[in-house]
């Protein structure tokens, strides 16, 4: 048993490195009491700071890196809650772990809470009236539970205490609530007394206080020292209590304030929930746990103290962090008289417009670093899409950088490949989510990747384009069947559905998760072959490939997920599998760059620290809600508050912002919405009267980076291919393409670049008018019934057979049948009508003639021609579904579609109607909504209008039959709106606001 003895307690200033300075002062103790490294033991927070310590060991030894053997101290991490990993070792410390039961496996655990889950789901559902519960939704739930519990079981809260935390005043879902948490309380312990095991947390925290037990009774032999924790496990700061105590153990604490005045000091009370945000709440809460004064506590290395506090950053960032009760010494702090080099020595800020720029700015500065042989550089983040970012801009320069939070494995080759593929068969292979897959890197089907890749630009061309085939790989191969020019493809189509068609029987059949995922494997194996390398060699090659593969392999052992899965429910559920791990490379990382997160930074310290993403949400983060418990049931429970979380931000803030170079930085927008920024950066702006001075050559550099050499204006476009390639035979519609966008017209009969249909084309405005077009040129040029019910009844039908490539589709169902019911009457209903006053003489019918004296052919195809039987005059009907044009562009030849029908009419130019005067130009609005028919005769003067269109006819013509007339691209925007080919003609980069053809009286 340890006698009462002082502690031990010493604190290393946030000036100082802390890795160096403890290594510095631990080599100086070891030497003074003649022992050897190996004899000494150290405690500290996580692996990467044991990392950082033996390198800190390497640069102080004498004879590091030469032929002398080093023995380094055994080093051990302890850890902090927010590690969330098994954080205690106990091999070597001498706490004896057979006696406990093992921790069960994180994978194992999840899929156990999920069958707890549905159990509870199911019986609830009928007294509480709940919906059902997805697998996804299961195992994101269950994810929240663990995390509740080990929670529950670090701060050491009373589950038993959860039953009495829902007074009558509180809402009804939170009674919901607490019965759900039945299952951490009641049913949870006795399945883990049947898997024999313990929670991760709580038995790392047994261990601990073992360990501490241990010490306690029989102190180890040899020097113990517990360095950079903050003691944020209560289990940790009770080991940290007993090593400071030990006869040869000593506690190092990180940046702790021992020149703070008393008042600031007082009203830091973390225990009380009071200034919890302050960076010291943290510290003070262990100081007081160890019984340990602050007074009691020294600094580590006396030699390598820093001078005072009385000026300085360091003392201006400190001051402006003080508790709000104990901010009246701002008034007398002077900092506003002082100059900006003596309060911001070694300090700049980066205030970029967004965060894309504010990486790359980022970028440069590491970039910068490394130019001077030995010099480091790290940046500081909450922010891993800010993280992201830099890692990209690095790339440009050739530069990886190691980043400790690693890369999301969902995001790796392995990971999308996987979850395109169950993506996709959720979808029945639809033509989006199969392509995504098809033109993954690693697909190939067995075969060499580039003739795969031609095919697959061949499938989705001529296959894949339009309205989406019938469900499954079965509607695809008969699709590609009836494809024109795809005959030559269809034996490796049909090599592709049979290595595809295991994973779509197993996901439409609704087996069990593990044979889907079984199911899944065996297909992504067989789809990335090549001929190279087998399915299996490329798809689990490398850090990412490993780690997928293992986990799901523990998938697959361990968790029981009980019950069938369909196709969308077994997509989200391996998802949620996924999401979470992540991938750390070892190797081909930049020696002297890092990219850290703030608690990993506690204890590393680069010689140009970049502090990045600061600003309110992003550093400090947003308050995480509890899905379970609000503040009030927490703090009755005791689990640390937001507030604790934000304190500690507060200390990696501070520690990280004193070293000797310094570079802060914000982002004004992210994501397009403007920012706040961090609290902390405002409070020291605000204490020092003055801006953190601007770094303002980083954005600058970043711009010259993406700057063009020379700015090159983009001329429009103005092709003048030879009379002989220019368009003979033009369609009337055609012709209004001439005069609107004449590059259009270029592109699709010079260049012959036809306009491919979208993918998974959803029905649209255009293929609505061509069914209705369809559907009514049948019923009146087919025989049968035209009048009364008969005729309603056939033209429905009529209508199903046209729209039944669409109609599948809940859009067209639940919109445009109904519509075209309506349709339907009104047409038999007004036909009934019309034929006492007009005659029909035909329906969708074509008319050429050549134009008199030129090269050129005029064709049309009218909706519809009837004559009067008043005067026999003709009308031309045009059915619209969209927007009709008005008498103004018809007037003007913007529109000239039906006066140069009538054109055509009077020439007699219509296949089996005898030429005859018009008398009347029209266009049927047929929306089938309210009205259901509109008619519209916007031309007044019929007669003057065909022959208005006839003479601009002859002059368009005559105009491009001129080698020197261009095909100019969009030349009356206002007039022609987007154009299919603006892409190619490069449109928005030359086009200004100002019309080319603005001021011309022509």
């Amino acid at each position: 048993m340890i006698r009462a003895a002082a502690p031990k307690v010493f604190t290393i200033d946030p000036a100082l490195p802390f890795a160096d300075t403890l290594v510095r002062g631990l080599m100086a103790r070891v030497e003074a009491a003649g022992i050897p490294l190996s004899d000494v033991t150290l405690l500290v927070p996580n692996r990467r700071s044991q990392r950082a310590l033996r390198e800190a060991f390497l640069r102080m030894l004498p004879g590091a890196g030469g032929d002398r053997a080093l023995i380094l101290p055994v080093m051990r991490a302890i850890g902090d809650v927010e590690d969330e990993e098994l954080i205690l070792s106990p091999a070597g410390l001498g706490a004896e772990a057979g006696a406990l039961p093992p921790a069960i496996g994180d994978v194992r655990r999840l899929g156990l809470l999920l069958e707890c889950l549905t159990r509870w789901q199911k019986e609830a559902r009928r007294a509480l009236d709940l919906g059902a519960l997805s697998p996804a939704q299961g195992w994101r739930l269950a994810r929240t539970l663990a995390r509740l519990m080990d929670e529950m079981e670090t701060a050491g809260a009373d589950f038993a205490k959860l039953k009495d935390l829902v007074p009558e005043e509180f809402a009804k879902h939170w009674g919901i609530t607490l019965e759900f948490l039945e299952i951490v309380t009641r049913i949870w312990p006795a399945v883990l007394a049947e898997e024999g095991a313990m929670n991760p947390a709580a038995r790392r925290d047994t261990m601990i206080r073992r360990l501490a037990a241990l010490w306690a009774d029989h102190p180890p032999k040899g020097m113990v020292v517990a360095a950079g924790s903050t003691g944020s496990v209560p289990a940790t700061a009770e080991l940290l209590k007993v090593v400071s105590r030990l006869p040869e153990g000593m506690v190092v604490l990180p940046g702790l304030d021992t020149e703070i005045d008393a008042d600031a000091w007082d009203v830091i009370d973390a225990k009380a929930h009071r200034n919890q945000t302050h960076p010291q709440a943290m510290l003070k809460a262990l100081l007081e746990t160890m019984q340990v004064s602050r007074d009691e506590v020294e600094p580590w290395d006396e030699s390598a103290a820093p001078d005072g506090r009385s000026d300085g950053r360091l003392a201006l960032i400190i001051d402006a962090l003080r508790p709000a009760e104990a901010t009246g010494y701002w008034q007398s702090a002077g900092y506003r008289e002082r100059a900006d080099v003596d309060i911001f020595a070694g300090m700049e800020m980066i205030e970029a417009p967004t965060e894309r720029e504010e990486a790359a700015a980022i970028a440069c500065v590491m970039r910068e670093a490394i130019e001077t042989p030995e010099r480091t550089a790290a940046l500081v983040t909450p922010d891993r899409a800010l993280a992201r970012y830099v890692k990209a801009e690095l790339a440009r320069f050739g530069v990886k950088v190691d980043d400790s939070a690693g890369d999301p494995a969902i995001l790796s080759l392995t990971g999308r490949f996987l979850l395109l593929l169950a993506e996709a068969a959720a979808k029945h292979f639809a033509p989006v989510p199969l392509l995504a897959l098809l033109q993954h890197p690693f697909a190939a089907a067995g075969g060499a990747r580039g003739p795969f890749l031609d095919w697959v630009r061949r499938l989705d061309r001529l296959v894949l384009r339009g309205p989406r085939p019938a469900a499954g790989l079965e509607g695809l191969r008969e699709r590609a069947k009836a494809t024109k020019g795809f005959e030559k493809d269809i034996k490796r189509l049909d090599r592709l559905i049979d290595i595809l068609k295991p994973f779509e029987d197993a996901v439409d059949e609704d087996k069990a998760a593990g044979l889907v995922l079984k199911a899944h494997l065996t297909v992504a194996e067989a789809l990335a072959g090549n001929d190279h390398d087998a399915g299996d060699v490329v798809l689990w090659r490398g850090e990412a490939g490993n780690a997928i593969a293992a986990l799901l392999a523990e998938i697959i052992d361990e968790a029981p997920i009980a019950g069938p899965i369909g196709g969308d429910a077994y997509a989200a559920l391996f998802a949620e599998w996924l999401i979470g791990l992540v991938v750390r490379p070892v190797w081909g990382r930049h020696p002297r760059l890092t990219i850290l997160g703030p608690l990993e930074a506690r204890l590393i310290r680069a010689d140009v620290m970049i502090l990045g993403g600061l600003n309110e949400g992003s550093w400090p983060r947003e308050p995480v809600r509890d899905p379970w418990m609000n503040g009030e049931m927490r703090r009755k429970l005791d689990l640390p508050s937001e507030d604790r979380k934000v304190g500690q931000a507060a200390h990696d803030f501070l520690m990280a912002a004193a070293a000797p170079r310094v570079i802060l930085s914000r982002a004004l927008k992210v994501a397009g919405s403007p920012t706040v920024q961090s609290r902390w950066l405002f409070r020291i702006e605000a204490l020092a009267g003055k801006p953190v001075p601007r770094a303002h050559r980083y954005l600058d550099w970043a711009a010259a980076l993406d700057a063009p050499a020379a700015l090159v204006r983009i001329e429009a476009p103005a092709p003048k291919p030879p009379v002989e390639a220019r368009p003979k035979r033009l369609s009337v519609t055609q012709v209004e393409t001439l005069m609107r966008d004449p590059y259009s017209l270029y592109a699709r009969k010079v260049l012959e670049l036809e306009v491919l249909d979208a993918l998974d084309e959803p029905p649209n405005a255009a293929k609505k008018g061509t069914l209705l077009h369809d559907a009514l040129e049948r019923f009146l040029a087919e025989p049968g019934p035209r009048v009364g019910e008969a005729g309603v009844e056939r033209l429905l039908a009529i209508g199903r057979e046209s729209f039944a490539p669409v109609l599948s589709q809940p859009g067209v169902y639940a919109f445009w049948w109904p519509r075209f019911e309506r349709i339907a009457r009104w047409f038999v209903e007004n036909e009934a009508a019309r034929t006492e006053t007009h005659e029909t003489l035909a329906v969708e019918v074509w008319a050429e003639r050549q134009l008199p004296g030129r090269d050129f052919t005029l064709f049309a195809k009218a909706d519809r021609i009837d004559r009067k039987r008043e005067d026999g005059s003709l009308v031309i009907i045009d059915y619209k579904t969209g927007n009709v044009p008005t008498a103004k562009r018809i007037e003007a030849g913007f529109a000239p579609q039906l006066p140069l029908e009538g054109w055509l009419a009077e020439a007699g130019g219509f296949k089996d109607v005898a030429p005859g005067q018009v008398g009347d130009l029209v266009f049927w609005h047929i929306s089938g909504g309210d009205p259901i028919q509109e008619e519209k005769s916007p031309v007044k003067d019929v007669r003057g209008t065909i022959d208005a269109a006839a003479e601009g006819l002859v002059r368009l013509v005559d105009a491009f039959a001129n080698p020197d007339t261009a095909y100019l691209s969009n030349p009356r925007a206002h007039e022609h709106g987007y154009g299919d080919y603006d892409h190619l003609a490069r449109l928005k980069e030359w086009r200004d606001a100002r019309d080319p053809f603005e001021g011309d009286e022509a």
